[in-house]
């Protein structure tokens, strides 16, 4: 038990210091294929007519998505958090439209009290710190508006499960697999918009039983009194 406490507690710096290069890294073409026109998250955001004047993607990359935010609405104010430095670089260079911090989701401090009116937290909360993933939640719901939208964009799971986090050699890190809109839904202050599950594979509506290669898309409203009758 001591020794997976000391590992788990050590997987956020790791991840700073090893992880989040390398991931850039080894998904850099997801920025050369990337089309905003495909992204079903801007899709998403359009028809529910969604109000962006401000809106923060945690676990950005170089800001691709981001900068197609800001074309499809030039009003509006895009900031991207994200703990590579090389991604950083890349979106600096590429995406000028994109107002990037270097850091992570525990801390957004740089960010007055519900500031934003949309939160987009892309396959991010899989690899947090279980030590820390609470002070995430209560960071996000602190910035986000009363009506705003939480998008969350991760592993669809049929159950809670922790498998070894397979990318890394050098050292034993973890990836944490739920439903994470349970959390944010259990509180009876957000209410489910929609849920689409995808192939991993494929990006493509998934209702097979192949659990261990979806991911979904859950778009969630933050209403203080929407539950309360």
């Amino acid at each position: 038990m001591d020794n997976d406490i000391k590992i788990v507690e050590s997987q956020k710096n790791s991840f700073l210091g090893y992880e989040a290069d390398s991931w850039f890294e080894r998904n850099k073409e997801v920025i050369l294929n990337y089309r905003g026109d495909l992204d079903k998250v801007i899709q998403l955001i359009e028809e529910y007519s969604i109000d962006v004047h401000g809106i923060l993607e945690i676990g950005c990359s170089a800001g691709y998505r981001l900068n197609a935010l800001k074309q499809k609405f030039p009003k509006s104010e895009v900031f991207g958090i994200e703990p590579s430095k090389r991604a950083i670089e890349y979106g600096k260079n590429n995406f000028l439209g994109v107002n990037f911090i270097n850091g992570t989701a525990d801390d957004l401090s740089m960010f007055e009290n519900q500031s934003l009116d949309v939160v987009i937290v892309g396959f991010v909360f899989y690899v947090i710190d279980r030590n820390i993933l609470f002070k995430v939640i209560s960071e996000i719901d602190r910035v986000l508006k009363n009506g705003g939208i939480l998008i969350i964009v991760d592993f669809f799971s049929e159950a809670t499960l922790k498998n070894i986090y397979h990318h890394i050699d050098e050292f034993q890190a973890f990836s944490f697999k739920q439903n994470y809109d349970d959390i944010f839904l259990a509180s009876k202050m957000y209410y489910l918009l929609d849920k689409s599950t995808f192939s991993h594979t494929t990006k493509t509506f998934d209702a097979t039983s192949n659990y261990y290669d979806k991911y979904s898309i859950t778009l969630l409203k933050k209403d203080f009194y929407s539950s309360y009758k």
